[in-house]
């Protein structure tokens, strides 16, 4: 989209029990889908961020900010390249052969496993627990935000330039993108965006004194140290590899993303696919400007659904008619099979960091089955 979300395998085999094995992903849904930076928000929230409060530490909001414009850099389009140790193609630079990733490794980089993801979302429920038991010790209550670890793992669905490329041709063809659906539902029960969380409206309740006490016990005196601080560190071992395994991340994905986007393969993908939708009367440049631009056209009109349903059906037959997915999947892959020396280092550091977070979520007996979203 064009706005800026195995660990280790073995860690991940944990997570990955919470899955049946087969059948489709559900959609990732979110919410305002005519808004690419409401969805970059969503999503960075998915990645592991943390809720977003007015009063978080620098550090997560830091966070934020990095995986905003990062998050949507999963995956791009394109064919396979040729790409040799040696060549020109070691991502991250740096000179010399690079180092050749293993399958494990390169699906950690490229964040198409949906346990990593699981993995992501284990890590922020561990800490919100603990900060939670850290605030009830002080006698203070505490509203944790625990992420659906099923909601998740949909991340890994996400294609740059393809929205919603998890929707099967059953689905499209009783609801197209869930457009007209939601406006339904809209027209029927208009919600507020942006909501605050039921945490942030209890902060925001307390007088003035309460709220300062409250504050200095969950953020410290700088708010990089309190119960927050004391819980991240639990998990992620340090501040600074909880801000690595949030951010870093990300910025190793948008690392990837940028070449892979000026692989020629990209756009001559995304060109197969809009000559197919034009050949049946769709005139979109690119799947994601179909996506966006329908979303605001789709009202509560029968007309508008029927539309839909038409339009995301072709969607599906032309993406499977160029081999889109398949397309993505082989040139990102392909992209970061060589990476540099400090790239690997990363990906390495991710991997110990990631494993960690499994290890305590399992000793809290933390699991997404017991989790709920939102408010």
């Amino acid at each position: 989209m064009n706005t800026a979300d195995e660990r280790l395998r073995a860690a991940a085999r944990d997570a990955a029990r919470i899955f049946p094995t087969g059948g489709e992903m559900p959609p990732l849904r979110l919410p305002d889908l005519a808004s690419g930076h409401r969805r970059a928000r969503v999503r960075a929230a998915m990645s592991g961020i943390g809720r977003t409060r007015a009063w978080l530490s620098p550090l997560a909001a830091a966070a934020a900010v990095a995986a905003i414009a990062v998050v949507a850099a999963l995956v791009a389009p394109g064919a396979q390249p040729s790409q040799k140790a040696g060549s020109s193609g070691v991502l991250g630079g740096g000179g010399g052969p690079g180092v050749k990733l293993t399958r494990a490794q390169i699906a950690l980089l490229t964040a198409t496993n949906r346990a990593d993801w699981v993995t992501s979302a284990l890590g922020h429920n561990a800490a919100e627990t603990l900060t939670e038991r850290c605030m009830h010790a002080h006698g203070l209550a505490y509203y944790p935000f625990f992420y659906r670890t099923a909601e998740s793992a949909t991340m890994a669905t996400l294609v740059l330039e393809v929205p919603n490329a998890s929707i099967g041709l059953a689905a499209r063809q009783a609801d197209g993108y869930g457009f007209y659906s939601r406006a339904v539902r809209e027209a029927a029960h208009p919600t507020p965006q942006d909501q605050p969380d039921r945490e942030t409206k209890y902060v925001a309740s307390l007088p003035a004194k309460a709220k300062q006490r409250y504050l200095l016990a969950l953020s410290g005196p700088h708010r990089t140290g309190g119960c927050l601080a004391a819980a991240t560190r639990q998990v992620y071992g340090s501040l600074a590899n909880a801000r690595f395994a949030i951010t870093g991340w990300g910025e190793m994905q948008s690392q990837l993303n940028g070449p892979v986007r000026a692989d020629p393969a990209f756009g001559a993908v995304i060109a197969k696919w809009s000559a197919c939708m034009a050949a049946h009367g769709y005139n979109y440049p690119s799947p994601d400007n179909l996506y966006n631009r329908l979303a605001t056209r789709i009202g509560t009109a029968l007309a508008d659904h029927a539309l839909e349903i038409r339009t995301a059906v072709q969607d599906y037959k032309c993406s499977q008619a160029v081999r889109l997915i398949a397309t993505i999947r082989a040139l990102q892959a392909n992209h970061a099979r060589y990476v540099s020396k400090a790239l690997a280092g990363k990906v390495a550091r991710l991997t110990r960091v990631f494993a960690r977070e499994v290890k305590v979520a399992r000793r809290l007996h933390v699991a997404g089955s017991q989790m709920t979203s939102r408010h």
